[in-house]
């Protein structure tokens, strides 16, 4: 004989400070939400320079330096970030950033026109083309995106890459393919 269950008991309005009425996070687990993550820890992660000891006091009084007004701070700490390397993976962050495949062909004929050729044993290596014209429709946007990779890698062989970075930092939104 089929047991049978009990009633269920009636459901129980919620009240205030209970669990069920909090709003659920919203979780982003791609590429971007992580790179807008790393910003914007760099942001907080503020390193200021070691007080120094002032050296026009009379002899045995101690004071310090005066530090410097948060704007000048600003314009040192972005003269540093100026300085540092760019590398390849930065690049290929910025350019995968928002689901990104390519440059439309429009920008990405500009950003091949950054690439110098090469010369190797003698002869004067071009750049592999950009994807476009009737090909445009027949590649995938993953074929496009490793085309831009082998771009990114030849910018930082012909010691371009910095530029090429400047570049693709400016370009719109609406000037890149996406995913999906």
């Amino acid at each position: 004989m089929a047991a049978t269950l009990p009633p269920k008991p009636p459901a129980e309005p919620f009240f205030h400070g209970d669990r069920a009425t909090a709003p659920m996070a919203l979780e982003e687990s791609s590429e971007s939400a992580w790179q807008r993550f790393e910003d914007l820890q760099k942001s907080h992660d503020v390193q200021f320079a070691p007080t120094e000891v002032a050296d026009s006091l009379p002899s045995g009084a101690r004071a310090f330096q005066t530090t410097l007004p948060a704007a000048r701070e600003a314009q040192l700490h972005a003269r540093r970030a100026a300085v540092r390397q760019i590398t390849v993976d930065q690049v290929m962050l910025l350019a995968r950033r928002n689901n990104r495949a390519c440059p439309l062909p429009g920008p990405w004929a500009e950003l091949h026109a950054l690439l110098p050729a090469h010369n190797a044993r003698g002869r004067s290596l071009a750049p592999p083309p950009p994807i476009g014209g009737p090909d445009w429709d027949q590649v995938s946007p993953m074929q496009k995106r490793l085309r831009v990779r082998d771009h990114i890698e030849w910018a930082d062989r012909a010691g371009v890459l910095r530029e090429v970075h400047e570049f693709l930092a400016r370009l719109p939104e609406e000037e890149w393919l996406h995913f999906g």
